[in-house]
């Protein structure tokens, strides 16, 4: 009796993998399905950390019962190494910087404030100013900055002063506000910047993009901030109840979820084709910055990072969580460079003054190396 009961608990155990596996499975398809042709496979790209544990919990149940079945998990992470890299770097050093590296932050300060529903808080913003001063990068690219004019802050022209940097290009998300506070996408550099660009989605800055003359050449920086998928406190609570049973309300959010994440993947979708369009017109050397919304493990990602360069991949280490919010840890902040680009170090900060980590990057060009 006791040996069917085991037989029938290992079988149950071996569905639950197989189910698992499948879903490990699907993630790798993700990259390159657009969402407007099949957007539930965004979901997955979200999910493929949690994915992942799972997998690798069943690999040492099964290991521990001296159990051959741990080769579905296994061989299923293998099958997608190359994503399991774009999420963890286990080995990476620092190269010798050269002379004529610059350093880039990128970073979503969250209003300055850390919290929207305090606006212009001085604290966050002063502590954000002063770490972002101690870096002494050479470009500077930030979301969701805020100033205030009605209440006479300027604070571009306050990080400007305090961090010496001559030159800065800005985009408003939206043309006019009814708030007392304008949001803006912005860029400070050292170095002179000729040309600026913005791209919009239904009257919607998503792109800031500048030309910056560095030393003998041109440099083309772009700072991205792809569309959220606009979750709101009600959606959160579903990540952090401890209630696990499905009843109305919480079907009412996982629907809701759902809808957006239809709706903000599709639009991202289009955004990313147009950057795409733009790079490939772009014949000097590009890096870009910025918030995607969305995992190393989506078409977004894939989409702008063919064919370039991704930081955390070249000199990251550990997993690259660069969100700080309600979700769980997630990779959605990047740094890509054209080929042409060595890439020196790249490093998170881990410090709590927005929903985003800032993520910093050294590189140099190839031919003054």
């Amino acid at each position: 009796m006791a040996k069917t009961k085991n037989k029938y608990r290992f079988r149950l155990f071996l569905w639950a993998n197989q189910f698992f596996v499948s879903l490990l499975l699907l993630t790798y398809l993700t990259p390159f399905v657009p969402p407007q042709i099949f957007w539930p496979l965004s979901i997955f790209g979200f999910t493929y950390p949690i994915l992942l544990l799972i997998n690798v919990l069943f690999i040492i149940f099964w290991l521990l019962s001296l159990n051959k079945n741990l080769l579905y998990s296994l061989l299923a992470i293998l099958i997608g190494w190359n994503t399991l890299n774009l999420h963890f770097q286990l080995k990476s050093t620092d190269n010798e910087i050269a002379e004529q590296a610059f350093k880039v932050v990128s970073f979503n300060v969250k209003n300055l404030s850390n919290n929207n529903d305090k606006y212009a808080d001085i604290n966050v913003r002063s502590s954000i100013l002063n770490y972002i001063e101690e870096q002494n990068a050479q470009f500077i690219c930030l979301q969701e900055f805020q100033t205030y004019p009605t209440k006479e802050i300027n604070t571009v022209k306050e990080f400007q002063e305090r961090l010496g940097m001559p030159y800065y290009a800005e985009a408003r998300y939206v043309p006019s506000s009814k708030f007392k506070f304008v949001d803006l996408m912005i860029i400070y550099s050292k170095y002179p910047i000729i040309k600026q660009q913005e791209l919009r989605f239904l009257d919607k800055a998503y792109a800031l993009i500048v030309d910056i003359v560095y030393n003998n050449d041109t440099l083309r920086l772009f700072n991205i901030h792809l569309e959220s998928n606009h979750f709101e406190r009600n959606d959160y609570e579903i990540f952090s109840t401890s209630d696990s049973g499905l009843n109305e309300e919480t079907s009412g959010q996982v629907l809701s979820l759902l809808e957006k994440i239809a709706r903000y993947s599709k639009i991202r979708n289009l955004q990313v084709n147009h950057i795409h369009e733009l790079i490939k017109k772009t014949s000097c050397p590009i890096v870009i910055c910025g918030d995607f919304n969305d995992t190393p493990a989506t078409y977004s990602y894939h989409k702008l990072a063919n064919n370039l360069k991704d930081a955390f991949v070249e000199k990251g280490k550990g997993y690259g969580n660069t969100y700080n919010g309600k979700l769980p840890p997630m990779r959605i902040d990047y740094i890509l460079s054209d080929t042409i680009f060595q890439i020196h170090q790249f490093e998170i900060e881990k410090i709590n003054l927005s929903d985003h980590y800032p993520i910093i990057s050294t590189l140099s060009l190839s031919n003054e190396n």
